[in-house]
């Protein structure tokens, strides 16, 4: 019994625990600097599923414009996210080339 209440408590833990792996990089900006590509990829582990979110800021008014786009697909092999991240940016072309953003 006890080594059942240990085991259960163990997988509550990591669980709880769990947490959001992720990264933030630049896809690219505009020629004068005012727009700029933000990519956020990673994986869930909630849901075991790789994300990306690319969101396009106006720097020089601090806020995001245009519509995020965002992609999720099963973790169930690394080569996953690399396709995630290949359909989010094609998701995302023509709000690229709307703001001019190139990188």
């Amino acid at each position: 019994m006890l080594k059942k209440a240990t085991f259960l408590l163990m997988i509550y833990c990591g669980v709880a625990y769990s947490s959001e792996h992720h990264m933030i990089d630049t896809l690219g900006s505009s020629s004068k600097g005012q727009y700029v590509a933000l990519e956020e990829y990673g994986y869930k582990a909630d849901t075991h599923a790789f994300y990306v979110t690319i969101k396009i800021m106006n720097v020089w008014q601090k806020e995001y414009v245009g519509e995020a786009v965002q992609v999720e697909l099963p973790a169930h092999r690394p080569e996953y996210l690399e396709k995630a991240r290949e359909k989010a940016r094609l998701l995302a072309k023509d709000q690229l080339e709307k703001y001019y953003i190139k990188g």
